[in-house]
Parts: C-alpha cells; sequence; structure tokens
C-alpha cells in the first residue's frame, strides 16, 4: 500500500504497524466514527471507511517514539497483504494460516452471522451514561474490526491457534520465529503483534460484548484460553464503564484477562498484566 494519506507514511515502517509504535491514531478514537457505530451497530464497514477514520485524524506522535496500540495499524498491515500478495486478505488467511492449522471452526464472517450453537454477548458500550444494563450486542456487525478483529472461532481453535503464535510452528520458519520471540522491549511489553508478560506470549481479542485471551508459556508449553460472553470490565477503572456493584479495589481488567490471571496463578506462574483504565 503506498504511504500516501497515512500521517507520516514517509516514516512509518511495516514493523512499526505491527509492534504499535506507528503514531497512527486509532479510527475507534474517531468521535464521528464511533458515534455512528455505536447508534447504528449493524453497519457493516468496509476496510477503507476504517482507514478514512483513522487516517483522517492527526498522529498521535512521531513514528518509533512510544508505543500505543491502534486498530488502525492493524487495518493498514491488512491492505499491504494485500497489496503484496494480490489476493484478498481472506485467502491468503487461509493458505498460510487456517489451513496449514487445520482450524476448521474458524472463520472470518463478511456480515455479522455467527454459526451455531454460540452464546448471545452483552455490553456496557453505547448505553446512557445513567444505565446499567447491558446491551445485547451478539448481532452487532464485527466488520468494524476486519483485520484488527474480525473472526470467530472455537476454544479448540484457539487452543491450536495459542501454541502456533507462541511458538511459531506450523506458520512460521525458525528464523521468522526467533524474530519475533525477540521483539519485546523487556519482559513486560508488546512486540511484534503480540504481547509478552514474563514469559507468557499472546494476545487479547475484544467485540462489544465478547472478549477473549490467548496466551502460551513459554516455560511451560502450556497454553491458555478464556472466552467470555461479556466485554464489561471490573475493578478501579477510570475510563470504562463497570457495572453498579464493581469491586473497584480490584485492578481494572476486561473478563477474559481476570479469568486468565486466576488460571495463572493456579499454575505456579502469575500472569500479570497492566491494569486497563
Amino acid at each position: 500500500m503506498s504511504s500516501d494519506g497515512v500521517p507520516n507514511g514517509d516514516k512509518v515502517t511495516i514493523r512499526m504497524l505491527t509492534d504499535m509504535t506507528s503514531g497512527v491514531a486509532s479510527y475507534t478514537f474517531d468521535e464521528a466514527w464511533l458515534d455512528t457505530y455505536l447508534t447504528e451497530p449493524t453497519t457493516v464497514w468496509t476496510p477503507d471507511e476504517l482507514l478514512e477514520a483513522g487516517l483522517g485524524q492527526p498522529p498521535n506522535f512521531e513514528p518509533g517514539e512510544r508505543f500505543e496500540y491502534s486498530n488502525t495499524n492493524t487495518v493498514l498491515l491488512g491492505k499491504v497483504i494485500e497489496e503484496v500478495t494480490g489476493r484478498p486478505f481472506t485467502e491468503v488467511l487461509d493458505q498460510q494460516i487456517l489451513e496449514p492449522l487445520q482450524l476448521t471452526h474458524t472463520s472470518f464472517p463478511a456480515g455479522d452471522e455467527i454459526p451455531d450453537p454460540h452464546p448471545r454477548g452483552f455490553t456496557l458500550q453505547g448505553t446512557p451514561d445513567d444505565s446499567f444494563e447491558p446491551l445485547d450486542a451478539t448481532d452487532w456487525s464485527p466488520t468494524f474490526g476486519w483485520t484488527a478483529g474480525q473472526m470467530i472461532s472455537t476454544v479448540d481453535d484457539l487452543l491450536v491457534w495459542g501454541r502456533a503464535l507462541g511458538t511459531g510452528q506450523g506458520i512460521l520458519d525458525t528464523e521468522e520465529s526467533v524474530i519475533r520471540l525477540t521483539s519485546f522491549p523487556g519482559e513486560l511489553g508488546y512486540g511484534l503483534a503480540m504481547g509478552c508478560v514474563d514469559g507468557w506470549v499472546g494476545h487479547t481479542g475484544e467485540l462489544p460484548g465478547f472478549n477473549t485471551s490467548v496466551f502460551y508459556d513459554t516455560t511451560s508449553d502450556t497454553t491458555v484460553i478464556t472466552t467470555v460472553n461479556s466485554d464489561v470490565p471490573t475493578g478501579d477503572c477510570a475510563v470504562s464503564k463497570t457495572l453498579p456493584d464493581n469491586p473497584k479495589e480490584l485492578d481494572c481488567m476486561a473478563p477474559a484477562t481476570r479469568i486468565f490471571v486466576a488460571i495463572s496463578e493456579a499454575l505456579g506462574h502469575p500472569f500479570s498484566p497492566p491494569p486497563l483504565s
């Protein structure tokens, strides 16, 4: 993809998009886009519409200056994949990830369809300030994520994916795997498209109503998956909306992360993520 239209596009590298140091603003913080998404959640978005919202904002910092997670980075990476391969992203995904790993119950939906059976997902996003009644977000369009999260999977498939994500086995050669596993700024930090906390490597995922944690323990060859049909956080959350009986004495965490932390402690290798806001 050309750098035309990307703020500081002549300085932003593919690596910066991947490790979230590009400075490109996330479209999820564009007020006009967010208002449309929350008031018309079944809207089907195109990748170009997402990029228009993200790239229309000024950069948050100079490329390479610091870390800040941005969904726009990942959508740009999807566009780069399409330009380099000359094929739709979904075809590349199937050929290089889903088929080699035999992830037969993982999909990239074009609309709001979810394979049956499936749970209902609940959120406080889009609710009035004085309302604490969660909304059923199951049928909200996942197209707001495209390559930043427009996927559906199962726990069994995620167990396979989590180990592949942490080791590279089945999808990357040894050299590529080493590059990824040495890309972290320290024992805690974000490297090439995944995070690391004291040997736990992986990623979380969230759509309104659903929350997932996928992490692999490099010290014990253990993969832990937690999936929750809610994205409502708990703890001392200054920005994220919580329920009235929320335990504020805890650090702010998404539900899947809080469950994963408890599991990691039971396994004897505690996972201690930085709290949400």
